[in-house]
């Protein structure tokens, strides 16, 4: 298990990856976003030296509310764009991940026009992401409407798509982890981990809320996973952060 940290995108992202090498974490899950994150707010050069200095790894992650399912093909297509616009950026920083979020549609237009244009968006992203050495990974949403179907059908839009779980998505839309596991694990590159009590998306603190740890961690143990693990804890004290690393490492057995 590699673990990670996010960076919050309200604040300084060269000092959140002076924090996370300072506190022990392995990579930071990057997020390209405002109001204070952004590309073109972020001297570059100046992160990589930090992530070199801190020994630290890049996961890339993008905006949550890009809508690349709108129905406006100009609008969709300023998604995919902007998410374009930072895989440089990603490669430079030696990154092999970037992450997109499966994004709602219009229900004007049907569900089955909303999965097929985020998988037309994503599949354009993956042709672009190809030469740069990066592979784009799909975040499922909170919510009941991405079911393992849904998902499925998304990935299906190019072979080079993988798979970016989130348990605490799971557990608000009711997606059981062993179904999705036994679904995706062939194209699992990344887990994202948060505890919630079930009603939303809270990013709690590991053992908060009503996520069942010890079987999560069972089920990545026994299909193999020892890949990325990100941990989505938001809380302005972040010792919640840290004894929320603790416990994961007891759990997986690095303790």
């Amino acid at each position: 298990m590699q673990l990670g940290m996010m960076n919050d995108p309200r604040l300084d992202p060269l000092e959140e990856a002076r924090w996370a090498a300072l506190h022990g974490f392995e990579f930071l899950d990057l997020t390209l976003e405002g109001p204070a994150a952004a590309q073109e707010q972020i001297d570059i050069a100046a992160l990589r030296d930090v992530l070199s200095d801190g020994k630290l790894d890049v996961v890339g992650h993008t905006a949550w509310y890009l809508p690349f399912a709108s129905p406006v093909r100009r609008v969709r297509q300023a998604a995919v764009d902007e998410v374009a616009a930072s895989l440089e950026v990603f490669a430079e920083l030696g990154a092999r991940y970037v992450n997109v979020h499966m994004a709602r549609g219009v229900s004007l237009f049907g569900a089955d026009s909303e999965v097929a244009l985020n998988g037309e968006s994503f599949a354009e992203l993956a042709q672009r992401a190809a030469p740069l050495g990066l592979t784009m990974i799909v975040e499922h949403p909170p919510e009941p409407w991405a079911g393992i179907h849904q998902i499925q059908r998304v990935l299906s839009a190019d072979e080079r798509l993988g798979f970016h779980l989130d348990i605490g998505h799971a557990n608000v839309a009711r997606l059981p982890l062993d179904d999705l596991l036994a679904t995706f694990r062939g194209r699992l590159r990344h887990v994202h981990m948060s505890d919630n009590r079930g009603q939303a998306d809270d990013h709690m603190p590991i053992g908060a809320g009503r996520v069942h740890w010890g079987r999560a961690v069972r089920a990545l143990r026994q299909i193999g996973y020892d890949g990325t693990i990100t941990l989505e804890v938001f809380a302005d004290d972040r010792d919640y952060l840290l004894l929320s690393a603790k416990k994961l490492r007891a759990l997986w057995g690095e303790e």
